[in-house]
C-alpha cells in the first residue's frame, strides 16, 4: 500500500549502501493487528461484497467496481468513490463499504487496473479470479497485473468513474477517497485538477509520495534495494525501467501472513509505482481547497503519524485530522468508527472536528 518515488529512492540507497552492512531483503511487515483487529479477523471478518459491475476503460479494459448503496438511497444524498491502496482491491473494503451506506451514504469501490478483477492474465482473460502472473519481459496488454500505459492513466480511470457517478446521480454529492496509495492517486488526482467539482476529499493513512515521514526505512543486498520491509524496490530494476522499459517490475509488496489475499497484486512496474503518488511532493498540499478529512491509524507501522500531521496542516482546505486509537495501517479499513466518521464528513464536513476516535 505503498508508491516510491524513484530519484529519491536512488538516493536512499545510495546513502544507505555507504553505511549499513549487506544483508538480506525483510520478509515484510505492515506492523501485527491490534488486539481488536484479531477478534476482527477471528470473528465474522469482512462482509460479503455486492457483485462486481464493470466500466470500460479508454483501451477496452473493464474496470471492477462494487457500489455500496444505502437502503433508503433516492439519489440525492452523499456518495463516495474509494480508492484502495498498493496490492490490494475492492472486496477488501468491504467493512468501509457496508458501514457507510448504513450510515446513508453510497459508497463506490473499485478494482484500479492490474488489481483483483481489473486485470488480465493474459491479453484475452480479464475479469476472473485467476492468479496473478508476473513475467518481467516488459511486454504490456491493458490489464496486465501490477502494470498500466503510462503513470497517469490511474488518474484517467479514477476521473471515468466520477464521471460515471456523475452521469447516474447528478445531484448528489460527490467526494474522493483513498488508503495508503490509494490516497497518494487521490493526491495525484486534486494536484492536477483541484478539488473543483468535488465536494471533498477523504483520506486514510494516505502515502501520497516517498519524502513523507515514515516510521522506518532500510536498505539491503548492499543498497540495490530499498524501501520498507513491505515495499522493497529493485534499485536496479527500477533504473533500467527509468531509462528504456517503463514495464518492468521494480516493487515486490511482501503482506505478513496475516493480510495476504487471494487477489493480492504482489509486484508492481515503474509505471504503476509512480502512478500512485504526486509528482511535485512539496506544491500538491496547495490543491486541496476544499474540505479535506485525513484519517490516520495510531499504531500505524508504515507511516508516523505526527508527519502525516504536518502534511495535512500544508492543506489550506484541510478540515480535520482525526487520530484512530489502537489501530493499524489496515485496521484503519476495517474499523466502524472510521466508516461512521467518514459518512459524516460526506454528509456535512462541518459536523467532524480534529481529535481521537475509538475503533
Amino acid at each position: 500500500m505503498v508508491a516510491v518515488k524513484f530519484g529519491w529512492m536512488v538516493l536512499a540507497g545510495m546513502l544507505m549502501s555507504c553505511s549499513e552492512p549487506c544483508r538480506d531483503a525483510p520478509d515484510g511487515d505492515l506492523g501485527a493487528p491490534t488486539p481488536w483487529e484479531r477478534e476482527f479477523v477471528a470473528g465474522a471478518g469482512l462482509p460479503e461484497s455486492p457483485a462486481p459491475e464493470f466500466l470500460v476503460a479508454e483501451d477496452g479494459l473493464p474496470l471492477a467496481y462494487r457500489d455500496w448503496t444505502p437502503a433508503d438511497w433516492d439519489g440525492t444524498g452523499s456518495m463516495v468513490l474509494l480508492l484502495h491502496g498498493s496490492s490490494a482491491y475492492g472486496e477488501l473494503y468491504a467493512a468501509l463499504g457496508e458501514g457507510m451506506a448504513a450510515h446513508g451514504v453510497l459508497v463506490r469501490i473499485v478494482d484500479l487496473r492490474g488489481h483483483g478483477l481489473s486485470s488480465c492474465v493474459t491479453p484475452s482473460e480479464c475479469g476472473t479470479r485467476s492468479p496473478r502472473i508476473y513475467e518481467d519481459d516488459g511486454a504490456y496488454w491493458p490489464g496486465r497485473p501490477g502494470d498500466a500505459l503510462d503513470d497517469s492513466q490511474h488518474a484517467r480511470d479514477v476521473a471515468l468513474h466520477l464521471e460515471h457517478m456523475r452521469t447516474q446521480w447528478p445531484t448528489a454529492r460527490l467526494l474522493l477517497m483513498g488508503h495508503s496509495s490509494g490516497g497518494g492517486l487521490v493526491s495525484r488526482v486534486v494536484e492536477s485538477g483541484g478539488t473543483a467539482g468535488l465536494d471533498g476529499v477523504l483520506l486514510l493513512a494516505p502515502f501520497n509520495h516517498a519524502d513523507q515521514p515514515q516510521n522506518e526505512l532500510l536498505s539491503w543486498d548492499c543498497g540495490r534495494g530499498v524501501g520498507t520491509a513491505y515495499a522493497q524496490v529493485d534499485l536496479g530494476a527500477l533504473g533500467d525501467a527509468m531509462r528504456s522499459n517503463p514495464h518492468r517490475y521494480v516493487l515486490d509488496l511482501v503482506k505478513n501472513e496475516e493480510y495476504r489475499a487471494e487477489l493480492d497484486t504482489r509486484r508492481y512496474t515503474a509505471t504503476t509505482m509512480l502512478g500512485l503518488s504526486v509528482v511535485d511532493a512539496d506544491r500538491f498540499h496547495a490543491a486541496f481547497r476544499g474540505p479535506t478529512l485525513w484519517v490516520a491509524g495510531e499504531e500505524d507501522a508504515l507511516l508516523d503519524v505526527d508527519g502525516s500531521r504536518g502534511e495535512f496542516e500544508r492543506m489550506p482546505g484541510g478540515s480535520a485530522f482525526v487520530t484512530v486509537s489502537e489501530t493499524s495501517h489496515v485496521g484503519v479499513t476495517w474499523s466502524s468508527g472510521v466508516a461512521q466518521v467518514c459518512a459524516e464528513f460526506a454528509k456535512d464536513p462541518g459536523t467532524v472536528s480534529s481529535g481521537t476516535i475509538a475503533p
